[in-house]
């Protein structure tokens, strides 16, 4: 065991480190502040009943567009900071390349705002996140240091899978709260990052104990 980190399975990490570890939630926390508010300002724009995307297609609408793609700026550099953080075992690979590909998507949902690009790299982007939070259940499974973070995550892997589903049909049928379970998914997400980010800043390691 590395001689900074405790039998609690805690660690100090350098702030570089730290910092590159919070962007994940910190770039969700800043999207969603921007869509909330950006869409309670715009005329005619209905975010109840309107998904979030068609903020790109309104006046301004550069604004929602600049929003997807400093989050998927801010989702790659948490990427990064994981991959340093995974130093072996299951997952060190693939979880920060899926991050890389939903930060891909983010951006190119910035880009590509008519449809139907923007529908094709918004489900890109979506199962990157969502295979990612399986991989993170399968990995902490077991782990005394993430007791319950299995079951919590794979709640949230589910909800969001749920909430896709149902706001799939409800804005396939012109349904009136399409743009709330667009929003209901986007905090599920939202809620998982500051957790996490919690976890890490109380200085819970990713590094299996075998490392």
């Amino acid at each position: 065991m590395n001689q900074q980190e405790n039998v609690a399975g805690t660690v100090l990490r350098i702030p570089a480190h730290i910092s590159l570890m919070c962007w994940g939630a910190g770039g969700s926390i800043l999207f969603n502040i921007v869509y909330f508010a950006f869409g309670a300002v715009t005329p005619n724009y209905d975010e109840m009943r309107q998904p979030i995307g068609n903020l790109e297609l309104v006046s301004h609408g550069w604004i929602q567009s600049a929003n997807f793609i400093v989050l998927g700026l801010l989702v790659a550099l948490f990427a990064v900071g994981l991959r340093k953080e995974l130093v072996g075992g299951f997952g060190a690979t693939w979880l920060p390349l899926l991050h890389f590909f939903t930060a891909f998507g983010l951006i190119l949902m910035g880009i590509f705002i008519r449809e139907p690009a923007h529908t094709y790299v918004s489900l890109f982007s979506f199962f990157s996140i969502l295979i990612s939070f399986l991989l993170f259940a399968r990995r902490l499974s077991g782990d005394p240091r993430w007791e319950d973070w299995t079951a919590f995550t794979n709640i949230c892997a589910i909800l969001m899978l749920i909430l896709m589903v149902i706001f799939w049909y409800a804005d396939d049928n012109e349904g009136a709260y399409a743009g709330i379970f667009e929003r209901m998914l986007e905090i599920t997400r939202l809620v998982w990052s500051i957790v996490f980010m919690l976890k890490l800043l109380d200085g819970r390691r990713l590094k299996t104990l075998n490392d």
